[in-house]
């Protein structure tokens, strides 16, 4: 099997600063062309090389599917964005909460993207130099309100000087943000700030700050955080009455309509997969099957069916489609497995608990 090295003209800009930041918003992963077996066939090694490798980068992040978590997503901002217009504190947000793997990332993303793209489209000589629209930042691990307000700096590509107090930090980026002209502001592993410790509650006292200061809308994501301490006591109380919480689930196999639209984002994959001989609609034909394999995960279905579209490009003897006997070479996430093994046993009540102690004890 060939070993993928990365390139740095295929690896998209990170997040952390404004300028990988605004890079990241201006570049996409092209798609490249479908082609039948005699224009495949017609290519020069090379080009044959070149047209593979093409393939394989769009599989590895250039596929983005609108599911109906992003789509919700998109609304409740754009009803955020009406709301905060005349409001000179207490402006309102969404919060993203899921599981691991939920597609909090991929919606994120897309937020960002579609804020970028209305504001270049509505702003008359929009400048990208000066004017910065989205922002973005992740929380650490034992933040604290300077450590967090520093991040923030150094997102705009301020430098915290020596022995600086928050205050002062604070002062300077909120300054910096005005002057900016940002509009959404990203705040991704907002669940970090959910255990209470001194240093996260004055994490979220300066988030309030900012909500109440800036005219931006903020966007928070992070794990189940409606599980957590973020929202409790006081301080919880008045983050959870400014901001809407999108939960995202998994993918009820119960749920007639959940296996409905579960159906259409296979069938949404599969044109996105340029595999020379894979039937569209075969896929979606074992919906069944991948609900199972996945637990209702979006993001493991995503990572199953690009892997096993890899493999299908990357093995020479092998017929450029996918089937069961292909995704079953496949692997998963642990949380995905264990979730399958747990129904497979559902019939053998006694080798079913043998197992569920085996795997809990992992």
């Amino acid at each position: 099997m060939i070993i993928e090295f990365h390139n740095p003209q295929d690896t998209p800009p990170r997040l952390q600063t404004r300028k990988e930041l605004t890079a990241y918003l201006n570049t996409s992963i092209p798609r490249p062309a479908e082609m039948t077996d005699t224009s495949y066939d017609a290519l020069s090694d090379s080009e044959r090389t070149s047209y593979d490798r093409a393939r394989r980068v769009w599989l590895s992040g250039g596929i983005t599917i609108d599911t109906p978590d992003v789509k919700d997503a998109r609304r409740i901002v754009a009803e955020c964005f009406a709301g905060n217009v005349a409001r000179n504190s207490g402006h309102s947000g969404l919060m993203l909460s899921g599981y691991s793997g939920s597609g909090k990332t991929t919606a994120t993303k897309v937020l960002m993207q579609y804020i970028y793209n209305a504001y270049k489209r509505q702003t008359v000589g929009f400048d990208e130099d000066h004017v910065v629209p989205v922002a973005y930042i992740e929380v650490s691990s034992g933040s604290t309100a300077k450590l967090l307000i520093s991040t923030l700096a150094i997102f705009y590509g301020m430098t915290p000087r020596p022995g600086e107090s928050m205050v002062s930090i604070r002062r300077r980026v909120v300054e910096v943000i005005k002057k900016a002209g940002t509009q959404l502001i990203v705040v991704d592993e907002i669940h970090m700030l959910g255990n209470r410790t001194i240093g996260n509650g004055e994490s979220v006292d300066v988030l309030k700050g900012l909500h109440n200061e800036l005219p931006c809308t903020f966007v928070y994501a992070g794990l189940n955080i409606e599980e957590g301490d973020l929202l409790n006591g006081e301080r919880g109380q008045q983050l959870a009455s400014r901001f809407d919480i999108h939960t995202m689930t998994r993918f009820n196999e119960h749920s007639a309509e959940d296996r409905k639209t579960w159906k259409s984002l296979i069938g949404a994959f599969e044109k996105d997969l340029l595999l020379r001989h894979h039937e569209t609609g075969s896929l979606a034909n074992m919906h069944t099957y991948l609900l199972d394999r996945t637990n209702g995960s979006i993001g493991t279905l995503a990572k199953l069916l690009t892997s096993s579209a890899r493999r299908a490009i990357m093995e020479p003897n092998r017929r450029e489609l996918i089937d069961e006997a292909l995704l079953e070479e496949a692997s998963t996430d642990f949380s995905a497995q264990r979730a399958q093994n747990r129904r497979k046993l559902k019939l053998a009540p006694a080798a079913r608990n043998s197992l569920l102690v085996a795997l809990d004890n992992q």
